[in-house]
């Protein structure tokens, strides 16, 4: 496989080479088998990926759930390799990313995309109408696959539907599942999910030599700061990032440290002009302590970090492993990279009753699916629903899990989503079907009304508006007011079901604990490294 990155030299001349491992996978996808990639923080997973993209015809797509990663790779692809990429997320605006959907043609090598971007109607439509080949499709931080972890994602699990979709449209993409770190039973749920043979795994020693590993114990949290002002000061790192998991306390930690060093603070509520500032700020040395949630992204690639804290506890050895990870990449000048993690009994007590609060009861299952459905107003099976999707997703109920459950079971079925109402949304052009549409929103400007006064269903509703976006005939759709609408194939839970659905969740919850137990393990043994090996190998 080394003559591919010399075929693309040009575009990688910066790559010396590649490692066996790399071949390995490579190997693997020339012959488009879906493939399991284990491989370390820093070892080159991207490249994998991007050096097969030129190769295939088509596109590929890459998906992935941090978006500063996504903007990262594309701005190295496009301005250093000269590869033509795209991450379509938020940081673009609704108006624009409507725009690059009706246009999407054959422009861009590399597609990078949120799990729950896949699930959009009208990204499915703008894909298919395009007529591009989806060839390759990347799975990045692949344990979030899993449901046997503390970073299992619902919407990666339809992961899987999309490709289903995709092979019903004709299609038929290959996948590459990559991760850092994955347990033996997440890895079987990768495996299961996407048809892995066993010799399509490829999996590189995780554990790295450079990182030495601290762990602290502090009877009260106000210690902490102390702790790592010491620690700082005996070791004298050059880039430090520090994690937490409450944007309160990022800015907290930040101006707590601001008068002894350049600190900067990031999190999902900053602005994306203020977030790029920062990671600008903290790659180019302008700060020298970053206060960060995971917002700021497990596959960043900031080669020279040579001091990791942790100021807040994850959820498993995995999830630290991964974010210690972050230290020293460099592979031209050879560091030693400090990580200290800092964690009271209050810490696990406390994040042990979070994790058990997410128990469910059937009383909280069936709960849950008349907020989900509405049964109130249910009349029939077959009868279309609406959600507001930020509010399914918000919710306390945990809705967005809830969700993927039903649906697995047969009980609900996602019909598309629509932006605004009737009465919001403008065309251009009138066509005979919004005329008529618009006229039934005057009594109640709501699609489930229209539906049911014109005798048109909501799919068809749906499709028509998707039709018109791609025709570029929509003046105004409503960015902010989102709906899914849902076919209610089931009136009632009934009890053995929800039994089922109930004990599934909770196993999963239960399997959490461990985890969380595991963690606490490792900060309190004599030999981390040797733990760590021990549990993710």
């Amino acid at each position: 496989m080394e003559e591919l990155l010399q075929k693309y030299r040009e575009n990688f001349n910066d790559i010396p080479s590649l490692y066996e491992y790399q071949k390995q996978v490579i190997q693997k996808l020339y012959q488009r088998n879906n493939t399991l990639a284990i491989i370390p923080t820093g070892g080159g997973k991207s490249l994998i990926y991007q050096l097969m993209a030129m190769e295939l015809e088509g596109i590929t797509l890459v998906i992935s759930p941090l978006l500063a990663l996504m903007e990262e790779q594309v701005n190295e692809l496009n301005e250093k390799r000269k590869i033509p990429s795209l991450a379509l997320n938020s940081n673009i605006s609704f108006l624009d990313q409507r725009e690059i959907l009706r246009t999407l043609g054959d422009s861009y090598k590399l597609l990078y995309l949120s799990p729950e971007r896949l699930q959009n109607p009208f990204f499915r439509a703008s894909l298919i109408a395009s007529g591009i080949e989806v060839s390759m499709i990347v799975v990045d931080e692949a344990h979030c696959i899993s449901q046997w972890g503390s970073s299992f994602r619902p919407d990666y699990g339809q992961i899987k539907g999309f490709v289903e979709f995709l092979k019903s449209k004709n299609q038929s993409p290959f996948l590459l599942c990559l991760t850092a770190t994955l347990s033996e039973v997440a890895r079987k749920d990768i495996v299961t999910e996407f048809y892995i043979e066993k010799e399509n795994i490829v999996i590189k020693d995780i554990i790295r030599t450079n990182l030495s590993l601290y762990f602290q114990e502090v009877n009260h949290e106000d210690e902490k700061a102390e702790y790592l002002k010491e620690f700082l000061a005996k070791h004298q790192p050059q880039k430090s990032i520090a994690y937490l998991y409450s944007k309160k306390k990022c800015e907290q930690y930040a101006s707590d440290f601001s008068d002894n060093y350049k600190v900067g603070y990031y999190h999902s509520s900053i602005d994306a002009e203020d977030k790029q500032q920062t990671y600008s700020q903290f790659v180019n040395g302008e700060l020298d302590l970053l206060f960060a949630t995971t917002a700021f992204g497990m596959g960043i690639n900031i080669p020279d970090i040579d001091c990791v804290i942790h100021l807040q506890i994850p959820n498993s050895v995995e999830e630290y492993y991964q974010q210690v990870g972050r230290g020293w990449r460099r592979k031209d000048v050879e560091k030693e990279c400090q990580c200290l993690a800092l964690w009271s009994e209050v810490n696990f007590d406390r994040r042990l009753k979070e994790i058990e609060n997410e128990k469910y009861t059937v009383e909280h299952l069936k709960e849950a699916f008349n907020l989900l459905i509405g049964s109130a107003k249910i009349k029939r099976i077959g009868q279309i629903v609406n959600k507001d999707k930020d509010a399914l997703a918000n919710s306390d109920y945990n809705l967005q899990l809830i969700r993927y459950k039903l649906e697995r079971y047969g009980i609900i079925r996602t019909i598309g989503e629509t932006n605004g109402t009737p009465l919001t949304i403008e065309f251009y052009n009138n066509t005979p079907l919004w005329n008529e549409i618009v006229k039934s929103a005057d009594d109640m400007d709501s699609f489930n009304y229209v539906s049911k006064d014109l005798g048109v269903s909501i799919t068809t509703i749906i499709e028509h508006l998707y039709e018109q976006d791609l025709a570029a005939n929509i003046k105004k759709l409503p960015a902010m007011k989102k709906d899914i609408y849902f076919e209610i194939l089931v009136l009632q839970l009934e009890q053995s079901l929800a039994e089922k659905i109930v004990a599934e969740i909770n196993v999963e919850i239960d399997f959490k604990i461990e985890r969380l137990n595991e963690l606490k393990e490792l900060f309190i043994c004599d030999n981390p490294t040797q733990r760590i090996t021990e549990l993710l190998s």
